[in-house]
């Protein structure tokens, strides 16, 4: 077991990476948190796409969730999924923080 204490940043983003976790050599999983101040979109232009699945739980605040196809809103105790190499980008509409997951499968 590890337990890892948090700071936040509610003036800034703030995104850190607290760990990666091998399974069995089929896949990796790095985990970490978020801070978004109200009204800061990131990336600030474009999109960002992971190679792996990326699982975000919304601890607080509301968030808008843009891909290509278009926005959908978020907000506290919403669980966001998003397909590996999917563009996506997220804007904080109120200061909120995030769980994050980024799954990897590892190809032999």
């Amino acid at each position: 077991m590890e337990i890892i204490p948090l700071n936040w940043d509610d003036a800034n983003v703030r995104i850190e990476e607290l760990g990666q976790r091998h399974s069995s050599g089929k896949s990796t999983a790095l985990y970490g948190m978020a801070s978004f101040p109200a009204g800061i979109r990131h990336p600030e232009q474009g999109y960002s796409a992971h190679e792996g699945v990326e699982i975000s739980f919304i601890l607080d605040g509301v968030f808008e969730v843009e891909t290509p196809d278009g926005i959908i809103s978020v907000a506290k105790d919403h669980l966001v999924v998003i397909p590996a190499g999917e563009p996506h980008a997220t804007r904080a509409t109120a200061s909120g923080r995030v769980a994050y997951f980024l799954i990897n499968d590892i190809q032999e």
